[in-house]
C-alpha cells in the first residue's frame, strides 16, 4: 500500500477491459481514491479498422466512471504507419509511437503521473513498454506508475476485442483461426 495518493493521474487507454484492470490496480495499491483526478488519453491511431476504434472508444465510455475525463484525440492511421516503417519491429514503433504521445501530453498538460494500460494487455509485451517508457522518461522526469498486469479481472458487459488493433494483428488472428479450423 502507497502512504501517497496521487492528485492525479493521466492513463494512455487501449480498451475498457485493460481500463478497469489498470483502475483496479491503482485502487488495491491505495494509489488513487475518490478525490483523484482520472484522465483517460485515448491514443491509438493503431487500432484497425476504424469500426474497431469506435467500437473499443464506446466499449471505454460505457464502462468508465462519470468523474473520469476522456481525452480522444484525432484518428489519425497515418501516424502509426509512419512510425512503424521506421522500425524493424512494427510493435516497438507502435509502442514508442503511444507512449511517446502519453508523454508529451502529460508534460504539455502539466500531469506528473502517468500510466498505460497497455503493462495489462496479454497482447503485449509488458518488458519492452517498460523500457521504452524509462527511455522516454529520460527527457520528461514524470512518475511512470508500473502497473501490475496480475491484477487482471473477469470484467463482463461490454465489447472486448480478441487481437492487439492493428491490421497486421488481425490478419494474424485471422490466419491464426483459419489454420485452427483446418
Amino acid at each position: 500500500m502507497s502512504d501517497l495518493v496521487l492528485g492525479s493521474v493521466l492513463v494512455h487507454t487501449c480498451c475498457a477491459d485493460c481500463f478497469l484492470n489498470t483502475l483496479n490496480y491503482l485502487k488495491e495499491e491505495g494509489l488513487i481514491n475518490e478525490s483523484t483526478k482520472i484522465i483517460s488519453l485515448f491514443y491509438n491511431p493503431n487500432i484497425h479498422p476504424r469500426s474497431e476504434y469506435i467500437e473499443r472508444l464506446n466499449s471505454l465510455r460505457s464502462v468508465i466512471p462519470l468523474d473520469v475525463k476522456i481525452v480522444i484525440p484525432d484518428y489519425k492511421p497515418k501516424e502509426y504507419i509512419k512510425a512503424i516503417t521506421k522500425k524493424k519491429r512494427r510493435c516497438v514503433g507502435c509502442w514508442e509511437l503511444r507512449l511517446g504521445y502519453l508523454f508529451k501530453y502529460a508534460k504539455q498538460n502539466n500531469i506528473k503521473n502517468i500510466t498505460t494500460t497497455l503493462l495489462t494487455s496479454m497482447y503485449q509485451d509488458r518488458d519492452m513498454i517498460l523500457k521504452i517508457a524509462a527511455d522516454l522518461n529520460k527527457n520528461y522526469s514524470l512518475n511512470f506508475i508500473n502497473i501490475d498486469s496480475k491484477h487482471n479481472c473477469n470484467h463482463k458487459g461490454f465489447y472486448k476485442q480478441n487481437y492487439c488493433g492493428c491490421c497486421f494483428s488481425l490478419t494474424e488472428k485471422f490466419t491464426e483461426n483459419k489454420h485452427s479450423l483446418d
